[in-house]
């Protein structure tokens, strides 16, 4: 069917908007419930695979860093060969990771796993995002744009608690072989039930050199920014820079670049969208692996206690988003989602006094106040972004936009990492190490505020 007929059929026929709806949101789902049920685990992995507290930090990292390089040319190759077809290919793609990394005898298998099933899931979640964004047209795209985003939080809510669980029933392998059933059944579903296909009227390949030049560049940053307590970590810092310099020269002289420049550069709100993305995913994503580990070592509790505190998080995250995004639909965007940065803000100020003695009711407070301002924040800045973007880009689009989010999470994964090396310098986390570990977490948080001050000051910028 040409794009014409299939907006007149996702427009007739409610039950096939609603399994596209359903399948999409099953899949952003089961991402983040991956992710967030492997934090709690950590402690786990790195007792039976000896492991020390740099490289159990890269365990959220390897996923984080796989998925910034794959989601541009996702975002293309959805957009070349079919958005339908992209997502199943990377959905099976994360049951094959999750399967591997439940198999790994070494912390080094393991990571390898984690990419392949950090590839998978931002092939999957860009491509997921661009079928919605096709289907569901300006009115209603931010409410189904909302169910996706309150998926990605009960996904985050639900993995700490039955990561838990897992770990605390049959061990840390189980929390990686969970999910792979769900994942091969929604593989299925989505072949027979999402009808249609959806292709760029722009066909071009994948600029492959441009994608090596983009990985070098990010792994370059990544691992010289984690070990700048050592000479060759500068050296790998600079190496970054360099390719990062290469990427965009390239980008502005192929005729097909991986990255439209451009497309960014010039569209102000887009651009602004962006960059509130990425500051706001850096303020949290090291936040949630910081307090996993904290939670467990420096408070105590056990990896179920540990993943109902961090849920309190995701649940008002799931709670808000529908709402935020059926809000955007009728007030717009740009008041939400800075209301949303400031709660975060406020958030992070009420963490930065945890220590020992702090009130458990006080961190579950903090964490809730988080949760809130993500909540509002996400599916309004999501809507706006994707709102100012032609339907021939849209597979693209949701890649660049996914790309600022996951850059985000990897610049607070690597701050984290840094903070680590610094503290413990190739240690285990034990009991002597746990005063150091709690000045991690006032150097991490107070970066975060300040990191959610900046998507503030982004979000509140006039379109």
């Amino acid at each position: 069917m040409t794009d014409a007929l299939l907006v007149r059929y996702y427009q007739r026929y409610i039950n096939a908007r609603l399994y596209a709806l359903i399948l999409v949101s099953l899949g952003a789902f089961l991402v983040p419930l991956a992710i967030s049920a492997s934090l709690v685990a950590v402690p786990s992995i790195s007792v039976d695979l000896n492991a020390n507290a740099l490289l159990v930090s890269w365990i959220p990292a390897a996923f984080v860093l796989s998925s910034l390089i794959a989601q541009l040319p996702g975002g293309r190759i959805a957009d070349l060969h079919g958005r339908k077809w992209a997502f199943i290919l990377g959905f099976a793609l994360f049951a094959l990771g999750g399967l591997l990394s439940g198999m790994a005898p070494t912390i080094e298998v393991l990571l390898l796993a984690r990419i392949v099933q950090g590839v998978g899931g931002a092939i999957g979640t860009s491509a997921g995002m661009a079928i919605l964004s096709s289907i569901y047209q300006a009115k209603g795209r931010g409410a189904a744009l909302g169910w996706m985003t309150s998926s990605v939080y009960i996904g985050m809510s639900s993995g700490p608690l039955i990561g838990g669980w897992l770990v605390e029933q049959w061990g840390w392998r189980a929390v990686f072989w969970g999910p792979v059933p769900i994942t091969l059944m929604l593989v299925l579903f989505s072949w027979q039930l999402v009808k249609g296909e959806w292709r760029s009227p722009d066909r071009h390949l994948v600029d492959w050199p441009g994608v090596a030049i983009l990985a070098l560049a990010l792994s370059g940053l990544f691992f010289g920014t984690t070990q700048l307590t050592h000479l060759f970590g500068l050296g790998f810092t600079v190496i970054g820079l360099v390719f990062s310099y290469l990427f965009l020269a390239r980008s502005k002289r192929v005729s097909f670049p991986l990255v439209r420049v451009d497309l960014v550069i010039q569209n102000r709100t887009f651009l602004r969208s962006l960059s509130a993305a990425m500051c706001m995913y850096a303020s949290q994503y090291g936040i949630v692996f910081l307090m996993a580990l904290y939670l467990q070592y420096n408070r105590g509790m056990s990896a179920t206690e540990a993943g109902q505190m961090l849920m309190l998080q995701a649940i008002m995250m799931a709670f808000c988003a529908p709402l935020a995004g059926r809000l955007s639909d009728l007030w717009g965007s740009r008041v939400l989602a800075t209301l949303g940065c400031l709660l975060i803000a406020i958030g992070l100020g009420v963490l930065l006094r945890i220590d020992t003695h702090m009130p458990t009711y006080m961190i579950a407070g903090g964490m809730m106040i988080i949760g809130l301002g993500h909540g509002l924040f996400s599916t309004p800045n999501n809507s706006t972004a994707v709102g100012t973007i032609t339907s021939g880009k849209l597979g693209i689009a949701t890649a660049i936009l996914s790309l600022a989010r996951q850059g985000g999470q990897l610049i607070g994964t690597a701050v984290l990492s840094l903070l680590l090396a610094i503290y413990f310098d190739g240690r285990a986390i034990t009991p002597e190490g746990y005063s150091d570990l709690q000045s991690v977490a006032h150097w991490a948080l107070s970066i975060s505020l300040l990191l959610a001050l900046l998507a503030a000051w982004f979000s509140s910028r006039p379109n």
